[in-house]
């Protein structure tokens, strides 16, 4: 069997305006090895899911993009690549005693307080994924957030104790390395199931807005593709891409 390894390398910096960005920039000028990753201190214009910026404190927590090279997955399976980061990071969290969730599409939750915020930019050309750069930032050793995140958790104020960031980017690597071995040998079945475990506010009613409309409805699964699909409150069943629902609460 083909085994997937990824590399070790990883570049720090000490202020960059973003992981994902720098990724990109090296890439301009030459070939990295796949698994490469870039970590900061601090990000000047760190960015988040659907174009919101992502604040943290310097030296504090875990701020690095990861290079994976996906050419064996096809365009439209692309949301399996969320899946596998989002695992990993739960892989990490678990081991420090941490029970998390998945927010959809990943977003890592603690209870309702966020903890990790994933941001995944992939390269297609055709039918084939160039590249998947993927942007992770944990809170770890913070304890005071700005006012303006909303329920913000960290390590720190989850355990009460600090944490070494080195430490759990190596861990975070290697529980990736296990779930794209997965991926890479085609269980998918195995992925999604796992996904859907730790999905949060699965089979719960809670209230949603779609733009025009606010409703209750209960997240029955998220689909291959990534689309969620929830029950509605008068019994049917809808579905919805990025960006085209909102959570507004329980």
């Amino acid at each position: 069997m083909i085994i997937r390894k990824l590399s070790r390398i990883t570049r720090k910096y000490g202020e960059t305006g973003s992981t994902n960005e720098e990724i990109n920039r090296l890439l301009e000028g030459e070939i990295l090895e796949e698994g490469t990753i870039v970590s900061t201190e601090y990000q000047t214009a760190g960015k988040g899911h659907q174009g919101n910026s992502w604040l943290s404190e310097n030296g504090k927590n875990l701020l690095f993009s990861i290079l994976l090279k996906p050419e064996f997955l096809s365009p439209e399976n692309t949301f399996h690549l969320s899946r596998i980061i989002s695992l990993s990071m739960l892989d990490v969290l678990d081991k420090q005693n941490v029970k998390a969730e998945i927010k959809w599409p990943n977003d890592i939750l603690v209870e309702s307080s966020k903890i990790c915020g994933i941001l995944i930019e992939n390269a297609i050309s055709g039918n084939k994924i160039l590249r998947a750069v993927d942007g992770i930032g944990l809170n770890v050793n913070q304890d005071k957030f700005d006012r303006e995140i909303p329920s913000p958790t960290s390590l720190f104020l989850e355990k009460g104790c600090h944490y070494d960031r080195e430490l759990l980017l190596d861990e975070f690597r290697s529980a990736l390395e296990r779930w794209y071995q997965v991926l890479f040998t085609g269980n998918e079945n195995r992925i999604m199931d796992a996904y859907h475990k730790r999905l949060y506010l699965v089979d719960r009613s809670a209230r949603y807005s779609d733009g025009e409309n606010e409703f209750s409805a209960s997240i029955q699964k998220v689909l291959p593709g990534g689309e969620l699909e929830v029950l509605m409150e008068g019994g049917d069943i809808r579905r919805f891409g990025f960006k085209e629902i909102e959570y507004l609460g329980t």
